[in-house]
């Protein structure tokens, strides 16, 4: 019996750009595309009666990709649960990290915003930090240090909290929610793609680290649920690109294959 092909998800991730821009009340990023998500501002007009949200988090767990999270779908249960709305995006080629984030964030193609490799340039075109905080939303960006979105984002006006590890992320990311200070927030973490690297896809040393991700984005939706008016925020489960098992065993990515390009989010109101 043959087994299906996998086929290519036909969403581009261009789209989450100027989508989010609509709905935290901002202009989209200059070079985003007319398009747009329409299930992502239907999900928010019908939990909240607006077209907008009042609080943003934006959680972005590196590499866990399309077929990983369908595969080991009892392990996304947390996630699945939780958000009612999953968008497939086909991410972009090459499916590195700075490529994907770099088009995330501002709704660029890779040709337009000019990253083809793993190169993690200052990236100084218009995007979805330089939106908020022209208009004034006071946003938190919280990373592992020395990583692909802190340092293509640098030099906004906004507040970079850098840590060593994940776990840091996580704790930093609950404690600024629970402050309420902020209207977005955007946490990166990234053990599953190292993991992955040095092990494989499916190493029990990966699979753990998927599952930490996972227990993340638990005590952030907790966190925002007991901390922010119901019906008024808007949290997204966000990678960036899938992964494959390479003939010398180690995990990868970077192929034009549905394994790297294939991408899901998750996205709910809370």
């Amino acid at each position: 019996m043959q087994t299906k092909k996998t086929e290519f998800f036909t969403t581009p991730l261009t789209r989450f750009a100027p989508t989010i821009a609509d709905i935290t009340g901002v202009t989209a990023p200059a070079m985003s595309p007319a398009e747009r998500v329409e299930e992502i501002k239907d999900l928010v007009l019908e939990k909240t009666g607006r077209p907008f949200v009042e609080r943003t988090v934006i959680y972005n767990p590196d590499a866990l990709g399309a077929w990983f999270i369908d595969k080991y779908a009892d392990m996304f249960r947390p996630v699945t649960s939780r958000c009612p709305l999953r968008v497939d995006y086909l991410t972009m080629f090459p499916p590195k990290t700075p490529v994907c984030f770099g088009t995330m964030f501002t709704g660029a193609t890779p040709d337009q915003h000019g990253i083809h490799a793993y190169v993690k340039p200052h990236l100084k075109m218009d995007s979805l930090f330089d939106r908020w905080a022209d208009a004034g939303k006071k946003t938190a960006m919280v990373s592992v240090a020395g990583q692909s979105i802190p340092l293509l984002f640098q030099g906004r006006d906004i507040d970079y909290f850098l840590y060593k590890t994940d776990g840091a992320v996580i704790d930093k990311t609950v404690e600024l929610i629970k402050s309420g200070e902020y209207d977005v927030i955007e946490a990166y973490v990234m053990e599953y793609d190292t993991v992955m690297h040095m092990t494989h896809p499916q190493s029990i040393f990966a699979k753990n680290a998927a599952r930490r991700h996972v227990r993340g984005f638990e005590r952030i939706y907790e966190a925002m649920k007991e901390s922010y008016p119901p019906q008024s925020s808007f949290l997204a489960f966000a990678p960036d690109h899938g992964v494959h098992r390479e003939k010398y065993l180690l995990g990868n990515h970077g192929k034009n294959i549905p394994e790297d390009m294939n991408l899901s989010h998750f996205y709910t109101v809370i």
